[in-house]
């Protein structure tokens, strides 16, 4: 029984372990399907942005600059451009958010985008069509739409969507990016969720099935387990069980004491009230005595707290702590004489209990006085 309990615990924790893993990466499969989701359709985003400015003609136009970079020296200031448009100059705040999501690495090439978009501006239909073809071309499932957005010299804006707005994602993700020096134009995609089933392989597929297997199995085996741990449980109960009931009291009668043997050493002598193992001898108080000889003589050396009552005060006096202190010093005198000797309680009885068997004797000389 114990092999078959400790084999049962190896295939639990196997489970389980297995059980974890799957789990693990599963959840681990979707994040990074999801990452390289979004990713994707940022990228295709700004791949048909850039596209659409060099057919207007910029890769014509030579740039030189030598700004910097504004992926390495980002920060939340809002910056300040300036331009003259006949009226003398005047200066326009561009946000952070805007500044660092332009298409455009420097100042040149967005007044070049700028300049371009003033003669051919963009159209937001034009824009979701090929960006929906680069989705499609890059396996990728989903639908969006595309909103143009173009703020004037005047700081007036118009907006344009490549679909109707009623189609737009019930739960979309926007991403924004920005062309022109002042990043007046705003291109924002509507793209549907993230989702999960419509980009499962058939790997995928097989993980989520040994997951759902390894669950039924490790429940199953979580059952079977303590299905077997309750009944070794309630053998070795039984047999600890039998094995009290058999107290080693060795009876022996003699003319002036009556002697009981508990166990292989311990003597206990009724009529002195005395315990005696070899030379150590323990003098009992009258009720202790009362109350370990009532417990020999009752049936599974068992009484009950009412039966207790009546043998230690006939008078009706009795009481649950009366009973508690004469059996604690039972206990603590059948303790000092042999570990193997005590005295449990519980649902209102006492039981004295003895780890050996059992035998009968009569010994008529048998003296425990020193």
């Amino acid at each position: 029984m114990n092999r078959k309990n400790a084999f049962g615990r190896v295939l639990l924790i196997v489970s389980l372990i297995a059980t974890l893993c799957l789990s693990i990466d599963i959840i681990y499969g979707y994040l990074t399907k999801e990452r390289s989701w979004n990713e994707q359709m940022r990228t295709s985003l700004v791949g048909v942005l850039e596209d659409s400015m060099e057919k207007r003609g910029k890769e014509d136009v030579y740039i030189v600059s030598h700004s910097y970079s504004r992926r390495d020296f980002k920060d939340d200031s809002p910056k300040i451009v300036t331009m003259d448009v006949g009226e003398g100059p005047k200066e326009y705040i561009v946000p952070a958010y805007k500044h660092y999501n332009n298409i455009a690495e420097n100042p040149t090439e967005r007044l070049f985008d700028s300049v371009i978009l003033e003669e051919q501006p963009l159209a937001a239909d034009s824009l979701n069509m090929l960006w929906d073809r680069l989705l499609v071309k890059n396996g990728i499932s989903g639908t969006g739409n595309i909103r143009v957005s173009v703020t004037d010299l005047s700081e007036n804006i118009s907006m344009t969507y490549a679909k109707d707005t009623r189609y737009l994602p019930l739960s979309d993700s926007l991403f924004s990016y920005y062309i022109g020096y002042r990043c007046e134009v705003e291109v924002t995609a509507f793209a549907s969720p993230f989702s999960y089933w419509r980009s499962m392989t058939l790997w995928d597929w097989m993980e989520i099935f040994f997951l759902l297997l390894s669950v039924v199995f490790f429940f199953w085996i979580w059952t079977v387990y303590n299905r077997r741990s309750v009944e070794v449980r309630r053998s070795n109960a039984t047999e600890l069980a039998g094995t009290e009931n058999e107290i080693p009291v060795v009876v022996l009668k003699e003319t002036l004491s009556c002697i009981y043997q508990l166990g292989d050493d311990v003597l206990f002598d009724s009529t002195n009230r005395l315990l005696r193992r070899g030379n150590q001898v323990k003098n009992l108080l009258p009720q202790a005595s009362a109350l370990l000889l009532g417990l020999l003589e009752a049936d599974g050396y068992c009484m009950l707290m009412s039966d207790i009552y009546l043998l230690l005060w006939p008078d009706g006096s009795g009481r649950p702590e009366r009973v508690h202190t004469v059996a604690g010093r039972l206990r603590s005198s059948l303790a000092e004489m042999s570990p193997q000797i005590s005295l449990v309680s519980g649902n209102s009885k006492y039981q004295l209990k003895i780890a050996h068997s059992i035998e009968e004797n009569t010994a008529p000389d048998v003296d425990l006085q020193n």
